[in-house]
């Protein structure tokens, strides 16, 4: 299911066109986010798409991953993996795999390692020239914060909770798994900062086309909260703008 609003004067940061979908969080193996893999694919407008899967957040450890495997190939696409711990790739290579894909679908996990490996592997300016060239970019979690300029995950000493600059294709601050109590801590930790907030429940997803953003849901449902600095980072739920 899709929410579909745009909103020119709000969101009209965007210096580029392209395509970004960020998933806040769910379950691979009952197929709760399957309608929105359906719609990354959907975007491609091509038969038989190339899914490139970078792991970096889960620390490379593609153990586990075999349901985004068996989604995107259920879907029509083929599948291979990025690792970019991988210290003999050079960066052409990465190059290469990246400007080649499709679709690129960035796993879960620890946002800080995931920015710091990018940068020292120049993937994170790679990721930025497949952005401009019409790759369609996406992810979960962690993989949905690198889009953005700003995560927030727990990813800081002892599991505390901190901000990490993404890549900065979504000039907001984005938050996953909001429906959870533990994230929750978002709402207030984003007041006074001087980027908007937007945050993703499970289940859910938030999706730049072109200029136009709108909401994505799985088979069970889910919220996007716009939390606008502009109103002391109120939080609003995103399908009532107007």
């Amino acid at each position: 299911m899709s929410r579909r609003l745009n909103y020119d004067n709000m969101f009209s940061e965007v210096i580029f066109m392209g395509i970004v979908i960020g998933i806040g969080g769910g379950r691979y193996s009952d197929n709760e986010v399957l309608p929105i893999f359906e719609h990354i694919v959907s975007l491609c407008k091509k038969k038989n798409p190339s899914v490139l899967f970078v792991p970096t957040a889960g620390f490379d450890d593609i153990n586990g991953d075999e349901h985004i495997f068996r989604l995107f190939i259920g879907l029509g696409c083929s599948v291979s993996a990025l690792l970019l711990t991988d210290k003999s790739l050079t960066k052409a290579e990465i190059e290469d795999k990246i400007l080649s894909s499709d679709i690129v679908y960035a796993g879960g996990g620890n946002l800080k390692f995931l920015m710091d490996t990018w940068k020292e592997t120049g993937a994170d300016e790679i990721f930025r020239k497949a952005y401009e060239k019409g790759v369609i970019l996406s992810g979960y979690s962690s993989g949905s914060m690198c889009w953005f300029a700003e995560g927030y995950d727990d990813c800081g000493d002892d599991n505390a909770f901190m901000f990490v600059d993404g890549i900065g294709l979504l000039p907001y601050c984005n938050c996953p798994h909001f429906e959870s109590d533990y994230w929750q801590s978002f709402t207030q930790a984003v007041k006074g900062r001087e980027l908007s907030g937007i945050a993703v429940d499970n289940g859910a997803a938030i999706v730049y086309n072109n200029g136009e953003y709108y909401t994505l849901q799985g088979n069970d449902g889910g919220e996007v909260y716009y939390l606008d600095k502009e109103k002391s980072h109120e939080k609003m739920l995103f399908a009532s703008l107007k």
